[in-house]
């Protein structure tokens, strides 16, 4: 995931609204709970926490309706 990607889900996040990402290499999936530095508090599917660098993230684009 780019940088700019990254801050714009943290912001997401801290006001309250949904963002979410999966993890390339484990294909996790979750919400994004908060950031720290380069690092996704995520939310898991499954009710777990995980720390993922954002580096090994993509975004998820969940269709508003």
């Amino acid at each position: 995931m780019r940088k700019d990607r990254f801050d714009y889900l943290c912001q997401e996040a801290q006001s309250g609204r949904d963002a979410f990402v999966s993890h390339g290499s484990t294909n996790e999936e979750g919400r994004v709970v908060s950031c720290s530095l380069n690092h996704l508090l995520v939310q898991t599917n499954d009710g777990n926490r995980r720390c993922w660098d954002f580096h090994e993230c993509s975004e998820i684009n969940i269709g508003k309706h």
